[in-house]
Order: C-alpha cells, then structure tokens, then sequence
C-alpha cells in the first residue's frame, strides 16, 4: 500500500494532550549548527486549523532559521543545520533528520517576487505548478488583490501591494500554513491594522493557520491564538498566552539578561549561515497538509508531499526565450561580438600585407601562403577564442548577476517553497542559452571574419579580383568539393565547452549565500576571473592538441 493510499484511510492528526484536531505536530525538535550552536533542543510545536501564531524572541535567536527549515526552503545539509525529531498528519510519521518536508508556505519580510514577471505571472506561476485552491482561498486572494494592477511588472508597485501579491502568491501554492516574516517590519499604525484585518481573514473565513515573526506586537496581538517564545538561554520554545504588554515584558526581560550575559553578539554571529543560507539543494515541495478538517483536502496535500515538482512548458519557453535574448539575440551582445569580428578581420589582414617586411620583394612570392595561412589563424584561432571571450565577459555578468540578486532576495527559496523547479527554469537554460550562443556566434563569426578580411584585402589590393582572394584565402580550409569548412569541428569544440564550463563557473559562484549586495558584485568579479581563465587555457590545450593532430597535414600544407 502506498503512502497516498494509507493517508486516504487515515484521519488527521490530533493534539492529544488539548484533544483537538492538529494539522501538524513536531516533537522532539532538536535543531544545531555544524559550528556548535543549538537553535533549539527537545521542542514541540503543534499547529491548529486557523489559528494565528506569533513567534517571537530577541534579535539574531534564530527565528527566520526556524521557519525556514520548516518551510523546507532551507537544505539543512548544504547549510551546515542537524536537525532530529518528528513531524506527524494523516496518521504518518517524517523523520526530520532525514527528510525535508516543507510544512507551510514562506511569505518573507523582502516578498521574494520576482521583478522579471509581472503581478498576474507572478500569481501564474505559483498556480500552475501547485493544486487549485479551495474556495474559500480563492474568495480571500480575490480580495486581496483589489486594486492592484495585474499587468504591472513588480517594480511599478507600492509595498503593500507587493505584500498582497507575495500573501496571493504563497495562498496559490496551496499550502495549509503561511509563515510570515516580520510583516509589520516598516509599516506604519494604518497599514498595520490593515495587516491584522488581512490575518483575520486568512485565518478565520479561509481556515489557513497562520505563524508570524514579530518583534513589534502591540498591532497583532489582537488577531493572534498565542505566542510562542523561542528563548536562546535553553534552546526552547516557551507558550505564552496572547497578552501583548506580558509578552512585551517577558522579552524586555530576556533582552536584558542576554545583553547582560554579552550573548546576544554571539548569536547573531552563530546564526548567520544558517539565517542567510542560500538554500539551493532541492528537497520535498508542497505542503505538509491542509488547513480544513474537510477529508478530500488533506489527502490532496498529502499527495503535494509525495509528489516530483511539475515540469511545465510555458515557463520552460519562457525562461528559455529570456536567456536565448540575453545571451545571444540582444542588440548590445550582437554589437560586442560584431566588434570582435571587425578586430580579427580587420587588424590582421591589414597589419599583415602593409607591414610585411620587404613587401615589394616578398609578397608576389608568398601571397597565396600568406593568405592560406591568414585563415587559419583567423578562422581556427581567433575568431574562436575572441568571441568565447566576448561571450564570457557579458554572459558571466549576466548570471551572475540574474542569480545573485535571486539569491540574495530569496527568490530562490522562494521557488523551492512554490514547488517550481528552479534548477530547470533557470540553471538548465542559462546553459542551454550560453551553449546556443556559442553556437550561433562563432558561426557566424567565422563567416563575419572572412568577409570583413576580404573588405581589408581588396582596400589594400583594389586591382585584383575578390575570385583570387576566396580562392587562395579557402585554398587549404575549403577545397571546393567539401560541403563545409575544414575544422569546424575544433572551432566548436574549443568554444562551446569552454563557454559551458566559464557558465557553470558563474552559476556556482552566483548560487553561493550572498549577504549583501557586495556579495553579489564579488561573485561576478570572481566569475570574470575563473571563467576567463578557463576559456584561455581550454582554448590554449585545444589549439595545441589541435596543431599536433593535423602536424602531418599542416607541415604538408604550409
């Protein structure tokens, strides 16, 4: 029997000591860092349908942390976290040591939207990749989204209304919790209490359970059940009634006592991989379980768990059309290469037959060689590696860019958390993208090459024929009975590989944890040294293993 058929025969979960029905309960929760420090030790939390939770504690404790890896948008391995304990529904029990189940979805305090898609695709996507929502969920995004323009890229809206399309977005993916971090953080009084209308909302008409950091209570006390205390002194968990000026005076408390103990710089610094971890490995996506008690909708969530990510191909083309017009078709990146073209043919061409020493002497003797030597540096060497070059210098700015700033606005794990699979989306067609490119534009820089050398030629020669000049130019590389150039197997070879291997230099360095902006500057810089250097010295080995295989070939040729 299979996990989706047990889970059809089996109840949802019950909080035994309270005997009310639970959406999901961890136990034994033991979470540490590789570096030494625990976040927590042995603690429970259990979530009710439609119930609002308050998390809070002192600056740095790990709270972001704690959501994170319950929203399975953070890889516990790949950033360092062990984590041992339990989680239970539908009758099923995950071992969290060994399984990363992503409990509820993460609305997070920068939203996370993505700037390359408008409001409307933005809602899209999350959509299409998760189940359709109840009803209820779908009256509560409706109203959300009143007054916002759903044609509006993301940068033409106000904060709130990014807010109400991060909350959308999230209520699309189908998730019986939200997680939200800290979204009071810069709101002033009005819109604050517009926030705990919208949290009513959720959670009383649309059933969702709802778990919010706050540090700033007095505004959202009043919509929650109760508040939880992560407490840094003995890594747990403390339940508290929702009594706004007690809490506040628990946590001034707190504050004191670690400000007193010097602990709470000590922390910070503790936490900080993990807090702003990367989280790019994959996991489990969908939602732990449902916010109704109704039987259909929690084995539909059940089945979100088990289930691989949805592959579709509207979002596969479009990402891939962005990367093919970034990295090959976009007039600025035409134009790089076009100058790199004109550079070869041009510069070589000339240099070659004005500066020849004794011209007058030796250029009636040696013109068919020199020409027939002229297209093989041009169109075996350079024109390979000064367009890889091109390509690098922009290509590896781009991703490094595109992915740093994904990274550092938590668009990616915000793409874990939807359950899109972003590794496809968007590594699997930068590469593609950059491997096309190189493709497309040495192809036809070889070709671009040869005419803007022959332009040179017959500046420098306008008596002769450009009949003589294709003849002795394509003498040894294009005899006229090949239906294609000599070579153009080494041209490919040395450009396409070292293109990918600069791209997959950049993606790894733009996928690392990122900080700060300066972070991401750094990443590209690094990008632009490694990738360069790979080009050169792929290219370097190619052209001399080249230069040996065809030695016999070429010693009889020139």
């Amino acid at each position: 029997m299979t996990p989706t058929q047990t889970a059809m025969q089996t109840p949802p979960s019950v909080d035994e000591e309270n005997d009310e029905p639970a959406i999901a309960i961890v136990e034994d929760l033991t979470i540490e860092h590789v570096n030494g420090f625990r976040l927590l030790e042995n603690a429970h939390i259990t979530l009710h349908p439609g119930e609002v939770v308050i998390l809070t504690g002192p600056s740095g404790c790990g709270k972001s942390t704690l959501l994170n890896l319950l929203a399975g948008t953070i890889d516990p391995a790949a950033d360092g976290w062990r984590l041992s304990g339990t989680l239970r529904f539908l009758g099923h029990t995950f071992d969290l040591s060994s399984e990363t189940v992503t409990v509820g979805g993460m609305i997070f305090q920068d939203f996370a939207l993505f700037n390359e898609l408008t409001v409307a695709e933005n809602l899209a996507i999350a959509a299409d990749h998760n189940d359709p929502v109840d009803e209820e969920v779908a009256k509560a995004i409706d109203q959300l989204l009143r007054g916002v323009p759903r044609g509006a890229l993301i940068g033409a809206c106000s904060g709130g209304q990014k807010q109400r399309v991060a909350i959308a977005r999230t209520l699309l993916a189908n998730h019986p919790v939200l997680f939200m971090d800290e979204p009071n953080s810069g709101l002033d009084v009005a819109a604050s209490a517009r926030l705990t209308d919208l949290v009513r909302l959720l959670s009383r008409e649309a059933g969702i359970t709802v778990v919010i950091i706050a540090h700033h209570l007095r505004e959202l006390i009043g919509a929650a059940d109760r508040v939880l205390l992560l407490d840094p002194r003995g890594s747990t968990l403390r339940t508290l009634p929702a009594d706004g000026p007690a809490v506040e005076a628990d946590l001034r408390d707190l504050d004191d006592q670690l400000h007193h103990a010097g602990a709470a710089k000590t922390m910070e610094e503790s936490l900080v991989l993990g807090t702003f971890g990367s989280g790019h490995g994959s996991g489990f996506g969908g939602a732990a379980v449902s916010a109704s008690s109704d039987g259909h909708r929690l084995v539909r969530s059940f089945r979100r768990i088990v289930r691989p990510r949805r592959v579709r191909s509207r979002w596969v083309l479009a990402y891939l059309r962005r990367y093919l017009w970034e990295h090959c078709l976009a007039p600025s990146g035409l134009l790089f290469s076009t100058l790199g073209v004109v550079i070869i043919g041009f510069v070589t061409t000339w240099f070659i037959f004005q500066y020849l020493p004794f011209r007058d002497l030796l250029l009636p003797v040696i013109h068919s060689d020199t020409l027939a030597g002229l297209a093989f540096t041009q169109e075996r060497v350079l024109a390979p590696l000064v367009i890889a070059v091109l390509l690098i210098t922009r290509s590896v700015a781009l991703i490094g860019a595109d992915i740093g700033h994904r990274v550092h606005g938590n668009q990616i794990k915000a793409m874990r958390n939807l359950n899109i699979p972003y590794n496809l989306y968007l590594t699997t067609n930068v590469l593609i993208a950059t491997g096309i490119a190189a493709t497309v534009l040495v192809t036809l820089a070889v070709g671009a090459t040869a005419w803007v050398s022959m332009s040179t030629w017959m500046q420098i020669f306008p008596q002769d024929s450009p009949h003589l000049w294709r003849d002795q130019y394509f003498q040894r590389l294009w005899p006229p009975d090949t239906p294609l150039m000599i070579g153009m197997d080494w041209i490919i070879a040395k450009a396409v590989p070292s293109v990918l291997g600069a791209t997959m230099i950049a993606l790894y360095l733009g996928y690392r944890p990122k900080r700060s902006a300066a972070d991401i500057n750094t990443a590209i810089a690094q990008s632009l040294i490694w990738g360069m250097s790979f080009v050169l010295v792929w290219q370097t080995a190619l052209i001399l293993f080249e230069f040996k295989a065809v030695s016999a070939r070429l010693e009889a040729t020139f």
